[in-house]
C-alpha cells in the first residue's frame, strides 16, 4: 500500500496477543524490576523476533520461547539504540502458530516525565515524598517493558504490581487481586485484563493518594484521585467526568466499554493530560479544581476533562493505525471537547468561543509556509512528536465543525455510530471516517474534505463583486507573510460557503459566482464555520460596519471579523489603520468573546510596535488602547457581581489584563497596588483567582524589589501548582533589570519542575523590547544547561523554550541571528518549531514594514480614533 510506503515497523512476521507484565518499583533507588509472559501469534515462519526497548536492560539468560511443548533460547541478542529495538535469533526457524515469549528486565524511574517515570509530591503532614507514574505516547511504553510499540500492533494486558504495604496502585482496570508479601512490607496488586488496546494507552502508577467518587447514570464508576487533602479538589472534574460519560455513551450509540473510570492528578506532567484507557492522567492545573478558582481555570478543566473522556472513544476503543492519522484522535477529541462542554454548560457558550480560541489558533499556524497538511506522512515513529500541535488538534477540529455544518447533524451523528460499531477494538485510517460519513450522507465525502486534510494552509476568499443578490468569489492560498503564491503553488479548496438563509453551497473552482438571501450587507461565513479569511470590498466593508452599529452580527462573526482584520492586515491586503478604526467601534461592546478577539489583534500589533517604531507612536498605540478599554472596565470592575454570568467572569478578567499590559491610567496601577498589598498583607478577599496575574503585573511593574520578593515568598510556600504557576507567569514583569535576570538564573537553576520552567522565562520575555533581547542572550549563554535539563523529556518541553526565547522578535536581522544559532546548535526532534519561529519573526518583520507605511505613525491618526 502507497500509504504505508517507507514506514519504519517491527517485522509483521510476530504479533502480541496478550502481554502479562509484573514490576517491582524501588521509589528509594528509584528503579523497577520486571519480568513478563507475551503469547504470540508467530503469522510467518521466522528465526527472529524483534521488539521495543529503550533504556531498559534484559537479563539474557530468562529470554525463553515456548512453542507447544518445546522450549528455545536465542543464540543471540542484539540491541539497536538508534532505533530502540532488541532483536532475538534463533538457531532454528520458529514454526507458524501460538508460542510465548518470557523473560525478565530492569530499568530506572527517570524523571524526565517520560515512560515510567518519578515525581516529587508532599504528604498529608508536608514530608516531601515520591511518586511512579507513566506517560507512554507516543513512543515510551519501550522505557517500561519490552514490547511492540506501534498503535497497530494491539493486543491484551495483564499488569501485576509489588509496591510497599500502605501505597495504592493503579492500572487501566479494577483490581483482580491483592496479597502480602514479605512478612506484610510488600503487596502484589493484580489487575483485571484490560481490552484489547495498543501499547500507549497502557498505564500504572504507585504513591499516597486520597479520592472522591460517584456513579454515572449508566453505571460507571468515577474517581478522582488527589494529593493527600485534595481530595476536595476533585470535585468539579468528577461531575463534569460523570455527565460527560453517559453524554458520550449516548452520542456515540456505544456504552463506555470499562468497568470504571480513574482521573489523577500527577504532580509532574509534561502535556496537560493523557487518555490511558480508565485511567487518565492530568497535570494538576488541569485537574483539580480549589474553592475560589478562576472562571478560567473551571472552563479549562472542564474542556481538558471532555476532551480527554472524548478519547476513551476516539482513540482508544477505535485506533488510528500509524501515526499520520494522529489528527483522528485529536482532532476528534478537540471537537468533542467543545460539544460535551456546551452540552454540560451551555452558558460558557464554547461554539462562540471556538472562533476565537480553536480556530483561530488552527489559522495562526497554518497560515505559515512552515505548516504541514493535517494528514502528513510519518515514516519514522519519531517523527510524529513534531505533529502534536494546533494543526492536529486545532485544525483537525476545525475541519470537524465544519463536516458538521456541510453534512448536517443528523448524518455527522449516524455516520460516527457507524464508524464506530464497525471499528471498535481494532484499527483505522481517515478514509475509513469518510467512507461511514458518505453512506450517511449520500455526499462524497472523501472529495470534499481531501483538499483540507491531505493538503497544508487554508484558503483566502475574496470577494470580486456583489449586486445584492449574487455574489462573485475568488479563493487562493492565505500566507501570513503575504508573499507571491506561484503558479505552481496554486491551491483549491472545496469550500462550503454558508450565508444566512440558505444551505450552504460548495466552491470548487477558483473563481464561482453564488447566489445569496437579499440583505442590506454581505456576510461570507456565517457562524465562522469554516477555516478561512474572507476579504471584502470598502462598500461591503461599509456595510458590516452598519451591521455591527445595529446589532446585526452575532458574537462569533464579529470575533471572526477582527480576526479576520489583522490577518489581512499582517498580510498586506488591508491597511493596519482600517483595523484599528475597526476595533475603535467596538469601545460598547461587552462580550467576551469579541474582547478576546480584540485582546488577541491587539496583542499582535503590541508586538511589532515595541519592537520597530519609535517611542512616541509606541506610546500614542498604548494609549489607545488604555482608551479603548476605559469604559468597559469601569462597567465591568474589580469586583464579581451576584448577576455575573460565566462570560462576564471571563471579561473582567480579560479587560484587567489588558490594563495591566496597555494602561497608562494612574487609578487602574493604584487599585491593583491596594488590592496587592492587601493579599500580602494576609487579605485574600481582595484578590480572588481571576485577577490575579494581571494585578501581580501592575504591581511588578510599578514596585521593585520588596513586590519582586514577596511574590518569589509565595511561589516557596505554595502548596498547588496553579499558585505557583501565577508566579511563574507574571515575575518577569518586573521592572528592575537585574531582577529579570535573576529570575532567568531561577529557571535554570533546578529549583522549578521542568514541566514549569519555561514559563518563567516566557514572562520575562513578553516584558518589554530590552527584556526580550535579554531572555535571547540569557538563553544562548546558557544553551547547554537548558537543554541538558529536557533532552530526554518530551520534545514539547524544549519547543516551548525555543519559542518563548524569542518572543517579541520582528526584524529580519533577529531572524538572521536565531537561525544562525540553530545551525551552529541543530536540534533534529524541534526542527518543525524552529522553522515556525523563523517565519513568525520574519512574517512580523515584513508586517513593520507595512505599519511604517501608513498613517498609524502619525500622531494625527491616534487622535482621530
Amino acid at each position: 500500500m502507497a500509504k504505508a510506503e517507507g514506514r519504519v515497523l517491527l517485522p509483521p512476521t510476530v504479533e502480541p496477543v496478550k502481554y502479562d507484565i509484573k514490576l517491582k518499583p524501588d521509589l528509594v533507588n528509584f528503579t523497577f524490576d520486571g519480568s513478563e509472559k507475551i503469547r504470540l501469534d508467530i503469522q510467518e515462519a521466522t528465526d527472529e523476533i524483534a521488539l521495543h526497548v529503550k533504556e531498559i536492560a534484559i537479563k539474557n539468560h530468562t529470554i525463553v520461547l515456548k512453542a507447544g511443548s518445546t522450549e528455545v533460547k536465542p543464540e543471540a541478542v542484539t540491541y539497536s539504540i538508534k532505533d530502540a529495538t532488541v532483536t532475538f535469533k534463533f538457531e532454528e526457524m520458529l514454526p507458524v502458530g501460538e508460542a510465548e515469549l518470557e523473560l525478565e528486565f530492569f530499568g530506572l524511574l527517570n524523571d524526565q516525565m517520560a515512560g515510567f517515570y518519578r515525581s516529587g509530591y508532599k504528604d498529608i503532614t508536608g514530608a516531601s515524598k515520591i511518586m511512579a507514574s507513566t506517560q507512554f505516547e507516543s513512543l515510551d511504553a519501550r522505557r517500561a517493558f519490552p514490547c511492540w510499540d506501534e498503535p497497530g500492533r494491539k493486543a491484551v494486558f495483564g499488569l501485576t504490581l509489588v509496591v510497599d504495604t500502605g501505597l495504592t496502585a493503579l492500572s487501566n482496570m479494577p483490581e483482580k487481586h491483592r496479597c502480602y508479601l514479605d512478612g506484610g512490607a510488600k503487596m502484589e496488586v493484580a489487575f483485571m485484563d484490560s481490552p484489547k488496546m495498543s501499547t500507549y494507552l497502557l498505564a500504572f502508577i504507585v504513591g499516597e493518594f486520597d479520592f472522591i467518587q460517584a456513579q454515572t447514570s449508566h453505571g460507571v464508576l468515577v474517581r478522582v484521585f488527589a494529593p493527600p487533602g485534595r481530595s476536595k479538589d476533585g470535585q468539579f472534574p468528577l461531575e463534569v467526568a460523570v455527565k460527560a460519560l453517559d453524554g458520550y455513551d449516548d452520542y456515540f450509540g456505544l456504552p463506555y466499554p470499562l468497568p470504571k473510570l480513574d482521573m489523577i492528578a500527577i504532580p509532574e506532567f509534561a502535556a496537560g493530560a493523557m487518555e490511558n484507557w480508565g485511567l487518565v492522567t492530568y497535570r494538576e492545573v488541569d485537574l483539580l479544581i480549589a474553592e475560589g478558582a478562576s472562571r478560567k481555570q473551571m472552563q479549562r478543566v472542564c474542556i481538558v476533562v471532555t476532551h480527554e473522556l472524548a478519547h476513551q472513544w476516539f482513540g482508544n476503543l477505535v485506533t488510528m493505525n500509524w501515526w499520520d492519522d494522529l489528527w483522528l484522535n485529536e482532532g476528534f477529541a478537540s471537537w468533542c471537547e467543545n460539544y460535551m462542554a456546551h452540552e454540560i454548560f451551555p452558558d460558557f457558550a464554547m461554539w462562540d468561543q471556538f472562533t476565537s480560541d480553536t480556530q483561530a489558533a488552527a489559522m495562526r499556524l497554518d497560515s505559515l509556509r512552515s505548516s504541514h497538511p493535517i494528514q502528513v506522512p510519518i515514516k519514522h515513529a519519531e517523527e510524529v512528536e513534531e505533529v502534536f500541535d494546533a494543526i492536529s488538534y486545532c485544525k483537525g477540529a476545525s475541519v470537524i465543525k465544519m463536516a458538521h455544518a456541510y453534512l448536517g447533524a443528523d448524518a455527522f451523528r449516524s455516520g460516527l455510530q457507524a464508524y464506530m460499531q464497525k471499528h471498535k477494538y481494532s484499527n483505522t485510517e481517515t478514509s475509513d471516517l469518510w467512507a461511514a460519513w458518505s453512506t450517511a450522507s449520500g455526499c462524497k465525502v472523501n472529495e470534499l474534505m481531501a483538499s483540507w486534510t491531505e493538503q497544508m494552509g487554508y484558503p483566502l476568499v475574496t470577494v470580486k463583486s456583489f449586486n445584492g443578490s449574487e455574489v462573485e468569489l475568488e479563493q487562493s492560498w492565505f500566507l501570513a507573510d503575504g508573499s507571491e503564491v506561484k503558479k505552481e503553488e496554486e491551491k483549491i479548496w472545496k469550500i462550503p460557503i454558508i450565508c444566512k438563509g440558505q444551505k450552504p453551497v460548495l466552491m470548487e473552482a477558483k473563481t464561482q459566482k453564488i447566489s445569496v438571501p437579499k440583505s442590506d450587507f454581505l456576510l461570507i461565513n456565517a457562524g465562522r464555520q469554516v477555516p478561512m479569511r474572507v476579504l471584502y470590498s470598502d462598500e461591503t466593508y461599509s456595510q458590516l460596519a452598519t451591521a455591527i452599529q445595529k446589532g446585526q452580527l452575532s458574537v462569533s462573526d464579529k470575533a471572526g471579523l477582527v480576526l479576520d482584520s489583522f490577518a489581512l492586515a499582517k498580510s498586506g491586503h488591508l491597511g493596519a489603520d482600517k483595523v484599528f478604526k475597526l476595533i475603535a467601534s467596538f469601545r460598547s461592546e461587552r462580550n467576551f468573546i469579541v474582547w478576546d478577539a480584540i485582546s488577541q489583534a491587539l496583542t499582535g500589533f503590541d508586538t511589532v510596535l515595541m519592537a520597530g517604531v519609535s517611542d512616541p507612536t509606541y506610546a500614542a498605540f498604548k494609549a489607545f488602547v488604555s482608551k479603548l478599554i476605559a469604559d468597559a472596565a469601569k462597567e465591568v470592575g474589580w469586583e464579581k457581581k451576584a448577576s455575573d454570568g460565566h462570560l462576564d467572569g471571563l471579561l473582567r478578567e480579560t479587560l484587567i489584563n489588558m490594563q495591566s499590559k496597555y494602561s497608562v491610567d494612574p487609578e487602574a496601577m493604584a487599585e491593583a497596588k491596594r488590592r496587592f498589598d492587601a493579599f500580602m498583607a494576609g487579605d485574600a478577599s481582595l484578590l480572588p483567582d481571576d485577577i490575579k496575574e494581571p494585578v501581580f503585573k501592575m504591581a511588578l511593574k510599578s514596585g521593585g524589589k520588596k513586590e519582586y520578593q514577596a511574590l518569589r515568598n509565595l511561589q516557596a510556600k505554595a502548596t498547588t501548582n496553579i499558585e505557583r504557576k501565577h508566579v511563574y507567569v507574571t515575575i518577569g514583569h518586573t521592572a528592575d533589570i537585574a531582577l529579570k535576570k535573576d529570575v532567568l538564573d531561577w529557571v535554570v537553576s533546578g529549583d522549578i519542575k521542568i514541566q514549569d520552567f519555561f514559563y518563567p522565562m516566557g514572562s520575562v520575555a513578553a516584558s518589554s523590547k530590552e527584556a526580550a533581547a535579554l531572555t535571547w542572550d540569557y538563553y544562548k549563554s546558557h544553551f547547554d544547561r537548558i537543554w541538558s535539563m529536557c533532552k530526554t523529556a518530551s520534545p514539547s518541553l524544549m519547543d516551548a523554550m525555543i519559542s518563548l526565547s524569542a518572543r517579541g522578535f520582528s526584524t529580519a536581522e533577529a531572524a538572521a541571528e536565531v537561525e544562525q544559532f540553530y545551525k551552529e546548535h541543530p536540534l533534529k526532534q524541534n526542527q518543525r518549531t524552529i522553522s515556525q519561529l523563523l517565519e513568525g519573526i520574519r512574517t512580523n518583520a515584513a508586517f513593520l514594514n507595512r505599519i511604517l507605511k501608513t498613517p498609524v505613525i502619525e500622531e494625527s491618526f491616534w487622535k482621530s480614533l
